[in-house]
């Protein structure tokens, strides 16, 4: 069941593929991020900044930063951590001057080690300015433009009985119990795979959400429950979701259009939060289950998250060095790498740990948005806006739940809140 969320893992015997980083060929399994692919094979520094250039590499693994960004195919600015893994695809790091681990552009950052506003550098010196911004644009940026000019995909309009957006715990056991009731759900996620932050958690930690997951496998098979991966809704217009997908742009209505966006990374300020090899703790364990460890030897700062005991148990399962060091972050040691990090506890004492791997495991931040622009509204809260609905209800035909909504990241709390909700959206559609 494992493999059934995740996808397989890296070190599992298969059919491998291979395909080309900078032009050297990787071997990989299939239908797993690019990402994941990549830091298993050793390479963990992807891509640089677009204006000083300093080394990035992935940091959240879901598509919310821009330090897995590659160049595939001749198309520029792709995210490799939502992007699987294809045979024969040609991967190229961009925006360099040299390659990903030699930047002759770094130098900008040593000339200015303080920053610097290229829009104000010589602004009013005659020639000096047009010069200086005409640089500017050459050495930053995101790339070159693709090299081919891609085809247009069509758009179509279609209805559907439930619309379920993301494929997280939340969103699967809603629709397990809407498929119980006879409706048939769609479900959608920007993933290369379900399972949002289950994907993240040891087998232990998975384990209260296993029957469900089975659920979802057995309607999958009758067909009351289509789930489309890499599949994102930019937008709810009225009561209308815009969805883009591998095939195309869609404007879809629902009966009821159902919520479940999960959270976002908690992220803290500290020196060095950029440096490859920081990631959020859920990012980490997400490598981890498939087998893609970054490093031998790992650091948790536990500083309010979940998601700390499930790393250290798939770092020891995989037996790699592993500390859960309870405090925030101070500063990392490295800049184009990680070799250390010190921590300061909640009595202010700070300690330097060496390690190559830095997790922060952090309070996430309800991913609101689309309730947002559903109607929903919202309450500002420590860990970020949170959508206030009325059992469940954003508005007639819209509803939210799980971490969007203020849920806590609990087995017992999440489908007993499904149940709950699914029984209210049932009323609606009978």
């Amino acid at each position: 069941m494992l493999d059934t969320i995740a996808g397989p893992p890296l070190n599992k015997h298969g059919d491998n593929v291979t395909f080309t980083f900078d032009g050297e060929e990787i071997s990989s399994q299939p239908r797993i991020p690019l990402a994941a692919a990549l830091v298993s094979s050793g390479r963990l520094q992807l891509a640089r900044s677009p204006k000083f250039h300093r080394p990035r590499g992935p940091s959240c693994m879901r598509g919310a930063c821009d330090g897995c960004l590659v160049r595939v195919d001749g198309e520029p600015n792709v995210l490799s951590c939502m992007t699987v893994v294809r045979a024969g695809a040609n991967v190229e790091s961009q925006n360099t001057l040299g390659t990903r681990n030699v930047d002759l552009l770094r130098v900008t950052d040593w000339f200015f080690p303080e920053g610097m506003n290229h829009h104000e550098l010589f602004a009013g010196v005659p020639g000096v300015s047009s010069i200086m911004q005409v640089f500017a644009r050459r050495v930053a940026g995101l790339g070159k433009l693709p090299t081919e000019v891609l085809s247009p995909k069509p758009a179509v309009r279609r209805e559907v009985p439930v619309l379920i957006v993301g494929a997280g715990p939340s969103g699967l056991a809603l629709a397990v119990e809407l498929a119980a009731a006879g409706h048939k759900v769609e479900i959608v996620d920007d993933a290369v795979v379900r399972g949002g932050s289950l994907r993240s958690l040891s087998r232990s930690a998975l384990a209260p959400f296993l029957p469900m997951l089975a659920a979802v496998g057995a309607a999958e098979l009758k067909g009351t429950i289509v789930v489309r991966s890499q599949t994102t809704v930019g937008g709810v217009f009225g009561d209308d979701a815009l969805m883009v997908g591998p095939d195309g742009a869609e404007v879809v209505h629902a009966r009821a259009l159902c919520l479940a966006t999960g959270s976002h990374d908690g992220v803290l300020a500290f020196e060095g939060n950029d440096v490859p090899g920081v990631m959020s703790s859920r990012a980490l364990g997400l490598l981890l289950q498939l087998g893609a460890a970054p490093g031998k030897k790992l650091v948790v700062a536990a500083c309010g998250g979940v998601f700390a005991p499930s790393v250290k148990e798939l770092a020891e399962s995989a037996k790699l060095e592993v500390v859960v060091a309870q405090g925030e972050p101070v500063r990392v040691v490295g800049t184009g790498s990680v070799r250390g990090a010190v921590i300061r506890d909640s009595r202010g004492n700070e300690k330097e740990i060496a390690c190559d791997i830095l997790a922060v495991d952090a309070p996430t931040a309800p991913a609101y948005e689309l309730c947002e622009q559903a109607g929903a509204r919202l309450q500002h809260e420590a860990r970020g806006y949170v959508a206030h609905t009325e059992e469940g209800r954003v508005r007639e035909g819209v509803w939210a739940l799980g971490e969007a909504s203020g849920a806590p990241f609990s087995a017992d709390v999440l489908l007993a809140e499904a149940r709950a909700v699914a029984m209210r959206i049932a009323k609606t559609l009978d």
